[in-house]
């Protein structure tokens, strides 16, 4: 589920009714709202878990059949997005510590901890400029020589894109009372839409969005999956009736290799704690289509050249991931990938799936800090191993939260300033 580090062992406080929320959301500094959220989040996240390895680097490259273009890394390993070829050579960096971007953010001394200290998801814009989360505690944008162009001190996590206006779509999430947890503010997740200053346009709120899924009843039925499948949440996940991992936006021809009801500008949605993908229409704000399981604790749903939906299945077994495509329509799984039975595919936090321009596919696999470019038949034509190592002894790999390959047309700047 992306990359939320767990804060404090107590609960936050309880209240009854809306304006006693709105009142505590209000009044919370100085631990603030990212810490409140951490405090109720379904599982902790560090920087890194995975005792290191000495394989370092790109160990495997096939150029004649692995997709070309350069790789845009975030990782739990520092405040830093890095731009690297296809042999592992790092061509760009862009680099920033939080009392730069946010010098009178309340929380600017919490965020220097190891496990917050780093980037969680970038976007990459063609003239080199980067909008950067910073995991429950910012949106800021970067130009190509890590200068802060904007930033804006919320809590943004998971995930961001551009849609067709060129405006940026992120998710955020706060504590309110939501209705159907009676009991105290849990946290809400949503859907922002800002211009491209950072100035908020419109939200969607998952509650409301899932409420003709009936999103209740998903969530009654994820914690029966989760106990009879050995998922070993922590109670205070109750609380976290969401967790949305990812967003992806549909493009106009991706809407039509899916075909009806989907459109192009939806919203394609992972929730983690429903076990549950979704399409969210962003003008009526509602749920066009849903599916729960078969996959577990799912991460980065994505459309595929030939109208199914691919995405990380972190919970295929206890100890293994794969990768797993369905088809939307008949909502049957039509292949999964788990590699090798030597050496699963397997990641409990975050993970990624991208779909490459030859049909290959890029696969994340966050916590072991690796990522693979598998073909058609499962066949390895790249394979990168994060050299970076955090904690206080460097013997855990850093976890790798996203590696995304870009192609020219988000890159061309890069020669231009050489």
């Amino acid at each position: 589920m992306g990359a939320v580090a767990l804060g404090c062992e107590g609960e936050p406080d309880a209240g009854k009714g809306e304006a006693f929320a709105e009142a505590t959301l209000a009044t919370s500094a100085p631990r603030g709202e990212a810490e409140l959220i951490e405090e109720l989040s379904a599982i902790g996240y560090l920087a890194g878990s995975e005792p290191a390895q000495g394989v370092q680097g790109v160990i495997r490259n096939d150029p004649l059949r692995a997709a070309p273009g350069l790789n845009l890394i975030t990782s739990g390993h520092g405040p830093v997005a890095l731009l690297m070829d296809m042999e592992g050579e790092v061509l760009h960096e862009w680099r920033a510590e939080f009392e730069r971007v946010f010098p009178d953010h309340p929380q600017r001394e919490r965020a220097k901890e190891c496990r917050r200290n780093f980037w969680r998801d970038v976007l990459l814009l063609p003239n080199g400029d980067i909008v950067v989360i910073w995991e429950l505690l910012g949106l800021f944008r970067l130009d190509r020589d890590s200068r802060v162009v904007w930033a804006v001190p919320e809590p943004a996590h998971h995930a961001l894109q551009l849609n067709a206006a060129g405006e940026i779509v992120h998710l955020q999430a706060k504590r309110r009372m939501i209705r159907g947890i009676p009991e105290k503010p849990a946290i809400e997740d949503f859907i922002v839409v800002r211009d491209g200053r950072g100035r908020e346009l419109r939200r969607v709120a998952m509650s409301d969005a899932m409420q003709n899924a009936d999103w209740l009843s998903l969530r009654r039925a994820f914690w029966a999956r989760g106990q009879a499948r050995g998922y070993e949440l922590s109670s205070r996940g109750f609380y976290d009736p969401f967790h949305t991992n990812a967003l992806w936006l549909l493009s106009p021809s991706e809407a039509d290799r899916l075909g009806d009801p989907f459109r192009a500008g939806d919203a394609l949605v992972s929730m983690a704690m429903l076990d549950s993908i979704a399409v969210i229409d962003m003008e009526t704000g509602s749920a066009r289509w849903w599916q729960q399981g078969p996959f577990g604790m799912q991460h980065e749903p994505r459309p595929t050249p030939d109208g199914d939906i691919i995405l990380f299945n972190n919970f295929h077994t206890a100890d293994t991931s794969s990768v797993l495509s369905l088809d939307p329509r008949t909502r049957r799984v039509t292949s999964e990938y788990t590699g090798p039975s030597a050496d699963p595919l397997y990641s409990r936090r975050s993970g990624r799936v991208q779909v490459l321009p030859n049909g290959n596919t890029l696969v994340v696999e966050t916590d072991g800090g690796r990522a693979l470019e598998l073909t058609g038949d499962g066949e390895v034509v790249w394979e990168f191993h994060s050299p970076y190592r955090v904690c206080e002894r460097r013997d855990r790999v850093a976890h790798l939260y996203s590696l995304e390959r870009v192609g020219p047309e988000l890159t061309g700047w890069l020669e231009a300033s050489e």
